[in-house]
């Protein structure tokens, strides 16, 4: 018998497999966005123009990542459950402008991004997978949308907080 209580590390592991395999994210040139699993090691944002953190709020460092909640799915002798989990993330940019808008188009620029890597299915065609691989039965960048600009010593600088949805099924084999 195999259970899996809840998807939320799986869902997280496939967001970071996705995000730095994108050629528009992790894999972009000549600038590619650096891709966290949750907090980045203390010192690595130092020169980085572009991050993007999946199951992490650096504007909230002491919030959840991840959060789930799960309920029966069909009648089956409890065997079945549906999964409804938010991850966290948050994408941000620096260009070394001083202008807002500059660093905010940068910013909105990787959250489109992670958003196309859960647009459409294998099966129906679009520029990524809704289902996460089969792990989801759907999922989405969510708001809300937290936008967070600031004037550093070296130019604006935005971060965007933003969460992704989905639902999964739970199923006792």
């Amino acid at each position: 018998m195999t259970t899996t209580t809840t998807q939320v590390p799986a869902v997280t592991d496939y967001l970071v497999a996705a995000a730095k395999a994108s050629t528009a994210l992790g894999r972009a040139r000549p600038k590619p966005v650096h891709v966290f699993d949750g907090p980045n090691p203390s010192k690595t944002l130092s020169g980085l123009s572009r991050a993007l953190w999946i199951g992490f709020n650096p504007a909230n460092q002491g919030e959840p990542a991840a959060t789930a909640s799960q309920d029966f799915a069909f009648l089956d002798a409890g065997r079945t459950r549906d999964e409804d989990g938010v991850i966290d993330c948050a994408a941000q940019f620096w260009s070394g402008d001083t202008t807002v808008k500059t660093a905010r188009d940068g910013c909105d620029a990787i959250v489109a991004a992670v958003e196309l890597l859960l647009r459409g299915t294998p099966q129906t065609g679009g520029p990524g997978d809704a289902s996460m691989g089969g792990l989801a039965l759907w999922s989405g960048v969510t708001g809300p949308f937290d936008w967070h600009p600031a004037q550093v010593t070296k130019g604006a600088v935005v971060l965007c907080v933003f969460r992704i949805a989905y639902r999964a099924r739970l199923v006792t084999s």
